[in-house]
């Protein structure tokens, strides 16, 4: 209804006009990148939101809608950790001389959350580790 598109747009407005994240947006970083990887002895594929390549290193940036954010990345659902863990593996195969790094945009908040890269590795490794 209209209340609920009114918070829709003024939650993705603060995100796009939050100082912080312009570099986010910045014309040359890549939007909806799909990607495409080997994990194990299957297939991975997925689509990261936004993809910021630099010289030394790849910045795979999601955005989560969550009502309840954490405060910590530690805190975060292990879905979120485990996609995060899997975009970090496939762009380690794609970019295997460039430092991976992972971090969420939290639209209720407008904020950024850099992910540690040793918690979303462990939390891909509990998905393929029963």
């Amino acid at each position: 209804d209209a209340e609920d598109l009114d918070e829709l747009v003024a939650e993705a407005t603060a995100v796009i006009e939050n100082p912080a994240m312009s570099a986010i947006f910045a014309p040359d970083t890549l939007a909806e990148v799909s990607v495409t990887a080997e994990l194990n002895s299957e297939r991975l594929h997925g689509v990261i939101d936004r993809l910021i390549v630099t010289p030394d290193k790849v910045i795979a940036v999601d955005f989560k809608s969550n009502a309840t954010v954490p405060e910590q990345p530690d805190q975060c659902p292990e879905g979120v950790l485990r996609q995060m863990g899997a975009y970090a593996h496939a762009l380690a195969q794609i970019y295997p001389d460039r430092q991976v790094e992972t971090a969420i945009i939290w639209t209720r908040t407008a904020t950024l959350m850099p992910l540690p890269h040793d918690l979303v590795s462990e939390a891909l490794m509990r998905r393929l580790i029963p």
